[in-house]
C-alpha cells in the first residue's frame, strides 16, 4: 500500500518540475500513465476494445470532475474540452455515447471543441469525426 502523502510530495515536486503542464495532462497521467499527455490519452486508442472503452471511461470520469471542481477557470475550460473530446472518441471508435447527455447538448459541445483553435488539433479532429458519425448513425448510450 503507498503512503497517500508520499504521493501528494510525488505530485508537488512534479508540478514545480513542470509548471507548465496543464492540469488536465497530470491528470491523465495518473490516470493512464503509458500516455504522454491528455490529447494522446484520449486519441491513441487500445488494441483491446474492451480495455480502451474502460481507458475512455475512466478519462471521462476524471476530466468531468475536473470540469466541475478545478480551481482555476482555464483548468475548468480545459477540462470540459477534453471531457468532450473522450465523448467524441467513445464516438469515433466505438459508435456509441459514452454518457448519459442528451446527444444534442452532445453535438453543441463537439462542435465547440471543433471550432476551438486553442486546443490541440487531434482533440478537433476526433471531434469532427465524432460529428460526422452521428450525424449519419443513431448512436446508443453505453453509460
Amino acid at each position: 500500500m503507498t503512503d497517500p502523502l508520499t504521493d501528494s510530495l510525488r505530485w508537488a515536486l512534479a508540478i514545480g518540475s513542470e509548471p507548465e503542464r496543464s492540469a488536465v495532462d497530470w491528470l491523465a497521467a495518473e490516470l493512464i500513465s503509458d500516455r504522454p499527455n491528455a490529447a494522446d490519452a484520449i486519441c491513441i486508442a487500445d488494441s483491446d476494445p474492451e480495455q480502451d472503452l474502460r481507458r475512455l471511461r475512466l478519462l471521462k470520469s476524471g476530466f468531468k470532475t475536473l470540469r466541475l471542481s478545478g480551481e482555476h477557470a482555464t483548468d475548468r475550460r480545459l477540462a470540459a474540452r477534453h471531457y468532450a473530446a473522450t465523448i467524441a472518441a467513445g464516438v469515433v471508435r466505438h459508435h456509441c455515447w459514452i454518457t448519459r447527455q442528451r446527444p444534442d447538448r452532445l453535438l453543441s459541445a463537439l462542435r465547440d471543441l471543433a471550432a476551438d483553435e486553442h486546443v490541440d488539433h487531434k482533440l478537433r479532429e476526433i471531434a469532427i469525426q465524432a460529428i460526422g458519425i452521428a450525424d449519419e448513425e443513431v448512436l446508443g448510450q453505453d453509460s
